[in-house]
């Protein structure tokens, strides 16, 4: 007997139940004929082993006709560890006076057969034109490539003073000397630019302002000295 549409049906309800219903191994099945399993899912869409079996460690599917449901009151027998159809291997005689076994046979290496590769001839122009150029490194600029102005005059004017600073190439000739405000002005003007004039105009402009403002501020303390003096008197 072997698993009918009944059978079947009745798997996937026992299924869908989440138990896992026992099958007995048919003659088809080979060497676990007689043995047991539970059935832990169920493919018959078009496959031929539809039913998944577990027994033991393993699980394997199988086909409706190598499995039947167990007949009541049938003993379960334990299931093999794998299914294999391959014949047991005799166990080999003991006792003295037996030769010993020859050695295996080693495997001969498979030899794969290799087609000749017809590699095409590439002329000399070919493999030029076909070669990348090779790309051009940018130039470095060389430490001594700076060049620096024979002669460099430059006038500040910061905290109400004027100075100077002069350089000669890379060397320094004056550093910081002070400059008076008339001839800061002169210099100013002997430049003959328009931008520089009306820079230096805020710039006057601004002393200006800071020089009334100290004036005043004397003036003050003038007149508050002249004041203590007639006190005095």
């Amino acid at each position: 007997m072997s698993l009918s549409s009944a059978d079947i049906a009745h798997l996937e309800a026992v299924l869908a139940q989440g138990k896992k219903p026992k099958v007995v191994f048919t003659d088809a099945a080979g060497q676990v004929a007689g043995r047991t399993g539970k059935v832990v899912g169920l493919d018959p869409e078009g496959v031929d082993d539809f039913v998944h079996v577990a027994f033991g460690s393993d699980e394997l599917s199988f086909s409706a006709a190598e499995l039947r449901l167990p007949a009541p009151g049938e003993s379960a027998r334990r299931a093999p560890r794998q299914r294999s159809n391959a014949p047991a291997a005799p166990a080999a005689p003991s006792g003295p006076g037996l030769l010993p076994d020859e050695p295996a046979p080693k495997p001969e290496p498979a030899v794969s057969e290799r087609k000749p590769v017809t590699v095409p001839e590439v002329t000399p122009s070919a493999a030029a034109e076909a070669a990348p150029a090779p790309k051009k490194k940018a130039a470095r600029p060389r430490a001594g490539a700076v060049k620096h102005p024979e002669l460099s005059i430059t006038l500040t004017y910061e905290d109400g003073e004027w100075s100077v600073a002069a350089t000669r190439g890379a060397r320094a000739v004056v550093k910081g000397a002070k400059v008076a405000h008339p001839n800061a002005l002169a210099m100013c003007q002997a430049s003959g630019s328009d931008e520089v004039a009306e820079v230096v105009d805020e710039v006057v402009e601004k002393i200006r302002s800071e020089a009334a403002e100290e004036a005043s501020r004397l003036r003050r303390q003038l007149e508050e000295a002249e004041a203590r003096l007639a006190e005095l008197k």
